[in-house]
């Protein structure tokens, strides 16, 4: 018998103009959608005393890592709910909100169509997730930009139909950066759509460099032999917040909220110096890093780069938890990562509840039930 999930993503993404047959791996897709739907065998871990949010979270499904077996210079790890579910108890969490990694929609670059349609599935994913384990999971919609109106389609879609929080992002699509002027209408979609509490959640995730040629052509722009995941991620980010802020998309777009990651990566370091080539909106470009912008603590931002967004007045109620699973699972040590942050000594007990998840409950406020 065919699950009810699947005719109806069917009859949407036809509806869409959407072809996701144009995928090679979309039956083993809708069957791994479908296969959410099952009971686990095993018995759930207790979440009784779990209280944290994790923000930065990326499931991966099975048909994903095959088709992108390396994430930033080392393999793609493995995920399945149970363990998932497990690593949650196991450090307190309560709740993920997820977005796929790296490359998102992105994995056929230039190619329209296997593009939306990796979009869909993806997002189609994350939400049979979270419908079955509501109060496990939230989401963070991709988009198959650099197509604008496609991702215009697709993100009404997530947000309206499928239930997402917010918006998934990467630090370029194809070579064009989050302010770059073709990309303006997702965000003026985001600020004119009728949003609960007022605000609308863009998450910003790195991914490798790439240049975009004037014929078209991308060009792998990684400066260094390393892998990308030992410091052009930081970069990246870098690059993303300095895109949004010089074409002036964060002043524009009152509403949008920036998710991101890695605590800014390599952002703070740069800022001052940035900020000088546009003396006419660095004071309110500061106060929105401080207001409208939320970093999380993937990877080793605690103890020590955090300090760097202390040290430009960002205040801690704009800091959440993120964990970066399975994705930070043996390049780091997730458990002492999260002890960089409960151990922190120059940050008090009050304001690591806040981090931990009442700043998270804030941002979220009314678009994720009973948080």
């Amino acid at each position: 018998m065919t699950p009810p999930n699947i005719p109806r993503m069917l009859r949407n993404a036809e509806r869409d103009n959407i072809d996701l047959t144009t995928l090679p791996f979309f039956s083993h897709a809708l069957f791994d959608i479908s296969s959410l739907s099952s009971p686990l065998t095993s018995p759930l871990p207790c979440f009784q005393n779990a209280t944290r949010i994790d923000t930065h979270v990326h499931p991966v499904p099975s048909w994903f890592r095959d088709l992108q077996p390396l994430a930033a210079g080392r393999e793609t790890p493995t995920w399945d709910i149970s363990s998932h579910l497990a690593f949650m108890a196991d450090h307190s969490i309560t709740r993920s909100i997820l977005c796929i990694s790296t490359p998102q929609a992105n994995a056929f670059p230039g190619e329209r169509e296997k593009t939306v349609a990796l979009a869909r599935l993806l997002n189609e994913f994350a939400a049979e997730l979270v419908r079955v384990y509501p109060e496990r999971f939230s989401f963070l919609a991709v988009t198959p930009l650099p197509y604008v109106e496609e991702a215009l389609t697709e993100v009404k879609y997530a947000l309206e139909e499928l239930g997402a929080v917010g918006v998934g992002v990467l630090t370029n699509h194809e070579g064009l950066y989050p302010g770059s002027e073709s990309l303006e209408p997702l965000w003026k979609y985001l600020q004119n759509r009728e949003s609960v509490g007022g605000k609308e959640i863009v998450f910003i995730h790195p991914t490798d460099p790439v240049i975009r040629l004037e014929n078209g052509t991308l060009v792998n722009s990684k400066p260094s032999p390393l892998r990308s995941g030992l410091g052009e991620f930081y970069f990246e980010t870098a690059r993303a917040i300095s895109s949004i802020s010089a074409s002036r998309t964060i002043i524009q777009y009152p509403k949008l909220h920036w998710r991101i990651s890695h605590g800014a990566g390599a952002f703070p370091d740069i800022q001052d110096r940035f900020l000088l080539g546009f003396p006419n909106d660095a004071e309110e470009t500061r106060k929105i890093y401080a207001t409208r912008f939320w970093y999380d603590s993937a990877g080793p931002v605690y103890p020590r780069q955090i300090k760097g967004l202390l040290a430009h007045d960002v205040p801690v109620s704009q800091f959440v938890f993120g964990t970066d699973y399975p994705y930070g699972i043996g390049f780091w040590d997730v458990s002492a990562n999260i002890r960089g942050l409960s151990d922190a000594d120059f940050i008090s007990a009050e304001d690591k509840k806040a981090i931990f998840y009442q700043n998270a409950k804030k941002l979220w406020k009314g678009k994720i039930e009973g948080i």
